[in-house]
């Protein structure tokens, strides 16, 4: 009877960790894919993704999976994969800043031109 209980945790932790494992490969799939969105102009698609990005590194975060040592290299690539979604964001959301100021110019220049016809 003893050998049952022992053979059933294990099996249960094995399940758990597969769980684990899963959730994390998943986590990193649906990052790779907001990232490849972002670099495509597909904001709308991203943002779709971001909620369910959201919702499970708030659950591996709480578990505290990718702190743990079998999720290392793991953990390094979803790093660096926030680090680089967030790169992306940064640099267009300086070029839309820079379009901006153009568009407002041009819109002053016009302004200016109408003012003086």
């Amino acid at each position: 009877m003893d050998n049952d209980v022992i053979s059933n945790k294990t099996e249960s932790e094995r399940i758990c960790e597969d769980v684990d494992s899963q959730a994390v490969a998943y986590l990193e799939n649906i990052l790779t894919r907001q990232v490849e969105r972002v670099k495509n102009y597909d904001l709308d698609g991203a943002m779709l993704l971001a909620d369910e990005v959201n919702e499970l590194a708030e659950g591996i975060g709480s578990e505290g999976i990718l702190g743990r040592s079998e999720f290392a290299e793991e953990a390094k690539r979803i790093e660096a994969l926030y680090k680089e979604l967030c790169i992306i964001i940064a640099s267009e959301r300086q070029e839309v800043s820079g379009k901006l100021k153009q568009i407002r110019k041009g819109i002053k220049a016009i302004g200016v031109y109408g003012s003086n016809v």
